[in-house]
């Protein structure tokens, strides 16, 4: 390979291997591994040679309480050989009012309506935890095979979190269960003060950076208030963090139950407040959780980018996300019902970016009363989802070699359907290619600006190489004697009471596809400029060419019949007499689809109502095409191949005023996994297996 191809390579993966760099290096340079005196060599682990808690066991030996509370910021606690596959049992509350940063929000009126956005964070209550400490923490059980258990014993009669840490928290060879974390009434006649602790983080809760490496976070539960003055939730079933870097993890069988609930496995912050770029999921199964609320998200993971206005990263790879179930709360009247969101029964991304590489996300289930909000917004969403955003939140969602299939919505009252991935309001889905989806739905991806510099003509890059759609479930892995499941674990997710699934053995369409050297991806880009006192008339001209490149007669006449139908029926204010229709920044009325434009501005135009005609355009366009059943034409409809077809760069014969830039550019250079979740070689043959596990 020449220096030139490797320094392209090095590129393509820095966003996320330069993200691991800083991880590790500014935990090393927070003390973790730094008694903070001494010759600075390494520092003295304290060993933990009993399995009990509080006084009376620790006179007969240390115990990891009494480590916990002697160690320096990120010294080792190890343990004594004796201790292989013991069970650590905590019965002692070691913080009745946990401190951790957390975000307080506030709520805007805006015309489109409530907005919510971001006060800061600030110090808040937590509530109960078994363990606690205000510093760096390394727990390693690495050196013993069968590593530990740390269990809380009290139930949900004596409820606590297992462990919080102020700080980053390295985890090795440790499981965490029993944890249950109960919500509690803190309200005083001061309406500033925080009503209620957060109910956050069953197992673990790190304000910092949560490396867990060979570890097991299962049977903790969240649960939190309904309260709706609450401007928060119960978040983690297993594990909440500002920061997450997890490898050769097992996160099953935890719940949270909320008003708001998100993360039934793993809720990421995702930095805030923190240089860190990137959270990563390697190598793990994050299987049978369970969210159940009425503003519902993520029953395995659920990634919040860094937070409102941040842009940061998720890395989900070489792992299996299946069986998690997202549900309504139990109890709730059906009046309230109809107000609720319940996505992503794998996955929820609520802002910044995703990337999923060789994952195999399967067989999670959403349950909800479906309705649609403005815009034709579903409340629903199934395996993979991101936010539809008012304003623009959620950046790029990008996939490659991966299976995501088999995950389904249920309409309480009505039909189920598959429903695999959902890009919300992304900017751009950008394939790796070599996946195998069932149901991709674009419906909801920010449509194209005509603002030049965006290139955002084409957002949906897709499909790509070896990319195949409309797969169902056992086209693609294997379910009878392929599946794997933990020895102990039970789900609490969709298949409540078997053994939790660690991963599929992958099947049919997705064995033997992958080739085993490096391959380019290239997207197409576009943009379209409107010169001063030009006439803006894009609209019907993408019309016209989609009539004539696909052989559709009478196709744009129809389409801006109906549409402009729809406009003369818009009533936006019911109280008063006739309809009152969309208008436009001067408020002219716009009725025809002439008046119908993108007016800005750039940063929060999806909100805005004189927008909303032109984002209703796209969104009819992409449903009528897509009963058109254009041969070639997929989920993407609109996407880059069809953008090519029908633009080139110039100005246009129809409007000399509008001109268009298209342009192919070189986006990634992709490359087969070294290894897949269980450590097997890739490729057993010529080509690799899609998915997590390659097929011995």
């Amino acid at each position: 390979m020449s220096e030139s191809h490797r320094q392209i390579r090095a590129i393509a993966r820095a966003p996320v291997r330069a993200a691991f760099s800083a991880a590790v290096l500014l935990f090393l340079g927070t003390g973790c591994f730094d008694t903070g005196g001494g010759d600075g060599g390494t520092p003295t682990p304290i060993v933990v040679d009993s399995t009990g808690d509080g006084p009376a066991a620790a006179a007969l030996g240390t115990t990891l309480r009494e480590a916990l509370e002697m160690a320096s910021s990120g010294q080792p606690i190890e343990f004594d050989a004796s201790l292989d596959g013991a069970t650590i049992a905590l019965t002692e509350l070691g913080e009745a009012h946990t401190i951790l940063k957390g975000e307080v929000m506030g709520i805007a009126n805006t015309p489109s309506g409530p907005v919510s956005y971001l006060v800061g964070y600030f110090d808040r209550d937590y509530g109960r935890s078994a363990l606690y400490a205000q510093k760096n923490v390394v727990i390693d059980a690495s050196a013993l095979p069968s590593g530990v258990t740390v269990a809380w014993m009290g139930g949900r009669t004596d409820p606590a979190r297992v462990l919080a840490v102020s700080g980053d928290l390295l985890l090795r060879n440790v499981r965490i269960t029993g944890g249950v974390n109960l919500t509690e009434d803190i309200s005083t006649p001061d309406p500033d003060d925080q009503p209620w602790t957060l109910a956050r983080g069953g197992g673990i809760a790190v304000w910092g950076l949560a490396r867990l490496e060979d570890c097991e976070i299962f049977d903790n539960h969240v649960e939190g208030d309904f309260d709706p003055s609450r401007d928060r939730g119960a978040f983690g079933g297993g594990v909440y963090a500002n920061l997450v870097r997890m490898e050769r993890c097992v996160v099953a069988g935890n719940s949270v139950l909320g008003g708001g609930a998100a993360g039934g496995g793993v809720f990421a912050v995702g930095g805030a407040l923190d240089p860190l770029t990137t959270s990563t999921i390697d190598d793990s199964s994050i299987s049978g959780n369970r969210i159940q609320g009425l503003f519902t998200y993520g029953g395995g993971v659920y990634s919040d980018g860094g937070g409102i206005g941040n842009r940061k990263r998720l890395v989900v790879r070489n792992s299996t996300l299946a069986k998690n179930l997202v549900e309504p709360a139990p109890g709730l009247p059906p009046f309230v019902l109809a107000t609720g969101y319940w996505r992503g029964g794998g996955l929820y991304l609520s802002n910044g970016y995703v990337q999923i590489e060789a994952a195999t996300i399967v067989e999670n289930e959403v349950y909800g009363v479906p309705r649609t909000d403005d815009l034709d917004k579903p409340n629903l969403a199934g395996g993979v989802a991101a936010t539809i955003g008012n304003a623009h939140a959620v950046e790029d969602m990008v996939i490659g070699h991966s299976i995501i299939a088999g995950n389904t919505v249920h309409e309480i009252g009505g039909a189920t359907y598959d429903h695999d991935v959902f890009t919300g309001s992304s900017f751009y889905f950008r394939s790796l290619g070599y996946n195998r989806f069932g149901v991709v739905d674009f419906s909801q991806i920010l449509v194209p600006v005509g603002q030049p510099t965006w290139r955002s003509l084409s957002r949906r890059h897709f499909p790509q190489t070896g990319d195949l759609e409309d797969l169902s479930i056992d086209e693609v892995v294997e379910r009878t004697s392929g599946i794997a499941r933990s020895s102990h674990i039970e789900s609490v997710g969709a298949d409540a009471g078997q053994l939790a699934i660690l991963h599929y053995a992958p099947w049919d369409r997705a064995l033997d596809q992958i080739p085993d050297a490096v391959y380019p991806v290239h997207e197409v880009l576009g943009e379209y400029a409107v010169g001063s006192g030009g006439v803006d008339d894009f609209l019907a001209i993408v019309l016209a060419r989609i009539e004539d490149e696909y052989a559709l007669p009478g196709f744009a006449a129809s389409f801006a019949a109906d549409f402009e139908a729809f406009l003369a029926s818009v009533d936006l204010d019911d109280t008063t007499p006739g309809n009152q229709p969309y208008t436009d920044p001067l408020g002219a009325p716009i009725l025809t689809l002439a008046d119908t434009l993108w007016f800005g501005p750039a940063q929060t135009w999806p909100r805005e109502l004189p927008n909303h005609p032109y984002i209703h355009f796209w969104h009819r366009l992409d449903a009528a095409l897509a009963v058109e059943a254009i041969p070639g034409m997929g989920s993407e409809t609109l996407g880059d191949a069809a953008w090519s077809a029908l633009f080139s760069s110039g100005p246009l014969a129809e409007n000399p005023d509008i001109s268009t830039a298209i342009w192919s550019q070189y986006a990634y250079d992709v490359w087969l996994e070294e290894r897949d979740q269980v450590g097997l070689a890739r490729p057993v043959g010529t080509l690799g297996d899609v998915g997590s596990i390659e097929r011995p």
